[in-house]
């Protein structure tokens, strides 16, 4: 399953130095064979495959609307999840970062219900979704659970913030995901472009830049690109009463 580069640079992507077994893997506890020892995880692992080679950064992962086969953990890099409405607009839904499990949303496993993008090259393991015995869907069901309870509550909250609260959310729920993965919670690297960011905001490209430049004037946030410095987290979740 997915492992973690700990001596990556924040925000580098390199390439895996090798594809490690479940039992021996970083995220093996918030990933699908959670519960699976002894001959019940060497049969999972038989089931599995670990891509040898990435999904380039802007390939399509999986399409929306394509039938399903299987599920996927995300061993290095990252993805955007979109979601294309009837008049062909795109919006960006949604962002998944190493230890994540890709399908979880998905209706009863039999298409995609939204298209994932590789936001840089991206490692991934495919787990079909035959595998999905009873102790594999006891830990996708915990861990839809988690992710439906998570992505409700900040859109939620999002949906009575200012734009400056919902930048800040952002860049805290970042940080925080680095930290989950015992990188730096203070400087890392966008890998998604400021346009994604503010169709997942809802917000205008142009908002999201100002807004940027507001929080710099104020020393809460550095800036260079897409690379961030944030000086004092405690700062960062005050200026917006958090």
């Amino acid at each position: 399953m997915p492992t973690q580069n700990p001596g990556a640079h924040e925000g580098t992507v390199t390439r895996p130095a090798s594809h490690p077994a479940c039992g021996m893997c970083f995220f093996k506890p918030h990933c699908l064979p959670a519960e699976l020892d002894g001959d019940d995880l060497a049969s999972f692992e038989r089931a599995i495959s670990r891509q040898p080679r990435p999904v380039r950064a802007g390939q399509v992962m999986v399409r929306q609307g394509n039938a399903m086969h299987a599920l996927y953990a995300l061993r290095v890099g990252s993805l955007k999840a979109i979601i294309n409405s009837a008049d062909g607009n795109e919006r960006v839904v949604g962002f998944r970062f190493p230890g994540a499990v890709i399908g979880l949303a998905e209706p009863e496993h039999t298409a995609w219900a939204r298209t994932f993008v590789a936001l840089e090259d991206t490692w991934l393991c495919r787990i079909p979704v035959e595998t999905l015995d009873d102790p594999v869907r006891r830990q996708l069901v915990k861990l839809m659970s988690e992710r439906l309870r998570r992505e409700y509550d900040y859109h939620l909250a999002l949906a009575f913030k200012t734009s400056a609260e919902k930048l800040v959310s952002f860049l805290l729920e970042i940080s925080e995901n680095c930290q989950r993965r015992h990188l730096a919670a203070q400087r890392f690297n966008l890998p998604m472009h400021y346009t994604d960011v503010a169709s997942y905001l809802g917000m205008r490209h142009e908002s999201v830049c100002r807004t940027l430049g507001e929080l710099q004037r104020r020393g809460l946030v550095e800036r260079e690109g897409k690379r961030i410095h944030i000086p004092s987290l405690g700062a960062l979740r005050s200026s917006c009463g958090m």
